[in-house]
């Protein structure tokens, strides 16, 4: 019900850090209709224009905290509300090119009181900001 809206439309961005570009950026928002905390992501995959990103690339921030997808098992004090969105920089030197892009993300995320994960599975195609 809330897949349709993980990827968010905002904040497609190249990042660039002293005259260079570093990564990009992509804003998720959670697949579900509760906040949880970060911990509870099991699962947080990429795919841009058909080539998967790999975990060890993505920095994940939330609430201007950033972490790497393996530190989020620790992160239980910080959470993914309902109507915020997370912040995925890829590390990706050069970024991506000017145009067009398809982004398709994949969360899974553990609820306490259901006996299966709750996924989101998302694809759209965003203009990549300047």
């Amino acid at each position: 019900m809330f897949e349709k809206y993980l990827v968010h439309p905002k904040g497609f961005r190249n990042v660039r850090e002293q005259q260079e570009i570093t990564g990009f950026e992509v804003q998720l928002r959670i697949p579900y209709y509760r906040g949880l905390p970060m911990s509870c992501a099991e699962v947080i995959d990429l795919t841009i224009d058909g080539e998967k990103v790999a975990v060890k690339d993505m920095i994940i921030t939330v609430k201007g905290e950033s972490f790497t997808f393996d530190e989020l098992a620790t992160a239980i004090n910080h959470r993914w509300e309902m109507i915020e969105t997370i912040t995925v920089f890829v590390k990706k030197l050069g970024g991506l090119a000017a145009g067009e892009h398809t982004i398709h993300a994949f969360v899974s995320l553990r609820i306490s009181y259901l006996p299966f994960n709750n996924v989101g599975d998302d694809k759209k195609t965003l203009q990549l900001e300047a």
